[in-house]
């Protein structure tokens, strides 16, 4: 993830030329993403490892950095939830789908956090727009779950995120 991160300050020089024709102030250019790709690198270490309250603050000394990466809110986002820290795991996944529309498992998790959170019948606005073709497992747990949330027959909302969870730890690394 990091290292496909596109450097900006590179990305700002190329476009030197367009900057001086529409008379952009050029010490306005926004700081390179390089300076923190040790930081992204150490805090997704973290991340793997599943030592989320280390990672949250590495990623969140990222962000200091650039703070419209929506990998970074993702991940951080997912911390936040993976920590029991719900309210600002709904935060952050909602900043990354400002940031990227199509970020599809922050559809996932923002479903989830909602569930968390008490209000599992806006799940499946979330969840229908979530579709990951690598991760079977958790389409199918989300169109179960969907179903019975809209015929009012569902399971009680720990129960429901316990199963997307089981859902999403069995399709391992399909799932962000």
């Amino acid at each position: 993830m990091a290292e496909k991160k596109i450097d900006k300050a590179r990305r700002n020089f190329l476009f030197g030329a367009v900057r001086r024709f529409k008379n952009e102030d050029p010490d306005q250019i926004e700081a390179s993403t390089a300076e923190c790709v040790d930081l992204i690198k150490q805090a997704n270490a973290l991340y793997v490892d599943g030592d989320f309250e280390a990672a949250r603050d590495a990623y969140r000394d990222c962000l200091k950095s650039d703070q419209n990466d929506a990998d970074i809110r993702y991940r951080l986002g997912v911390c936040q939830y993976r920590v029991g820290k719900y309210r600002q795991a709904k935060l952050e996944f909602e900043r990354t789908l400002r940031i990227d529309r199509t970020y599809q498992d922050a559809f996932l998790y923002l479903g989830l956090t909602l569930v968390r959170l008490g209000k599992p019948e806006k799940a499946p606005a979330l969840w229908s727009q979530y579709f990951n073709i690598k991760a079977v497992v958790v389409q199918r747990e989300l169109n179960l779950q969907i179903g019975l949330l809209e015929n009012g027959e569902s399971d009680p909302a720990d129960t429901i995120a316990e199963a997307v969870e089981k859902a999403i730890e069995q399709a391992g690394s399909a799932v962000g």
